[in-house]
């Protein structure tokens, strides 16, 4: 064991014990009671108030103001912070400071075991990606994810819904992964409001030297612009439909399989609608009926034209 690593379990030992004697430490890393005095006073200059006790049960602590009780995270919980450090490494690739806390939490647990643990929970495709997309999202998640610490502003180029390509000035508030797909929830400074950037349509970020003042975003019910969607699908989508909703929002019928749901997200929909082809026919709102019909009008030109 490195003279680093005896030091850090040292000090959680310290943190987890009432009074720890320097044999027991000397036993415990297999080195002299020297080598664990001179430990002991590299961890007194860093910083830490050890106070020494003499006698038969004589030893090392911490003042009592100081420690950070071993009650304070159980076994089972460390195993969760660590399952939750190792979902997130899916997503964003992982920093210096996540690599610490892993070895902190690894140091205080009182089972350590050498065996590598899995998480109990995994992400074997956590979205509607492609492998090399899913490398380059992860690379742009991680630029994003320190603006956001930072709170510094980010220049991007972007590709709209549309094909239309602009350039714009954001300041970063939250990374959110919604249908599927990745989004950076910012305020632009073009449109001088808070819009949703698709992470996969941003070609290009540069993280500007310059910090912004928060401001206090939109509430979801002030950013609600829904309607309740009836939705009829052949009987043999069934299957399908339990992947995208609630038992009480599906009905089946004689004919058909009935569903209805509110939607926040109206414009996301017909992309989703297309998947079934003629499978799906939208009842209400009268609008998102007109705009199924006219994308299906869209593609049968698109084909008739070749």
């Amino acid at each position: 064991m490195k003279k680093i690593e005896r030091i850090l379990s040292i000090i959680v030992l310290l943190l987890e014990n009432e009074v720890i004697p320097a044999t027991q430490l000397a036993t415990r890393f297999n080195v002299t009671k020297r080598t664990i005095f001179r430990d002991i006073e590299t961890i007194e200059m860093a910083g830490f108030p050890i106070v020494s006790f003499t006698g038969r049960k004589g030893g090392y602590s911490l003042l009592n103001s100081f420690k950070l009780r071993t009650y304070t995270y159980t076994d089972a919980e460390k195993q969760d912070i660590l399952s939750a450090l190792q979902m997130k490494e899916r997503f964003i690739e992982p920093t210096d400071k996540q690599h610490t806390i892993k070895e902190k939490i690894h140091l205080m647990q009182l089972h350590p075991s050498n065996e590598v643990t899995n998480p109990l929970i995994s992400f074997a495709s956590p979205t509607l990606h492609r492998a090399e997309i899913e490398v380059e999202t992860k690379q742009k998640n991680t630029q994003l994810t320190n603006a956001l610490h930072n709170y510094l502003k980010l220049t991007i180029e972007y590709v709209s819904n549309q094909g239309e390509g602009t350039e714009r000035t954001i300041h970063p508030y939250e990374l959110m992964l919604l249908n599927g797909s990745w989004y950076v929830h910012a305020y632009c400074e073009k449109r001088a409001a808070f819009r949703h950037f698709k992470v996969t349509r941003i070609r290009k970020m540069t993280i500007l030297d310059q910090h912004f003042d928060l401001q206090i975003p939109p509430t979801k019910k002030e950013l609600l612009t829904g309607e309740w969607v009836k939705l009829y699908f052949k009987k043999d989508e069934l299957g399908k439909l339990y992947d995208y909703y609630t038992q009480d929002e599906i009905r089946v019928v004689d004919n058909h399989v009935e569903v209805t749901f509110f939607s926040e997200y109206q414009k996301h929909l017909i992309p989703f609608l297309l998947m079934f082809g003629n499978g799906v026919q939208v009842i209400t709102p009268l609008s998102l009926k007109k705009q199924h019909q006219a994308a299906i009008i869209h593609l049968q030109k698109a084909y008739s034209s070749n």
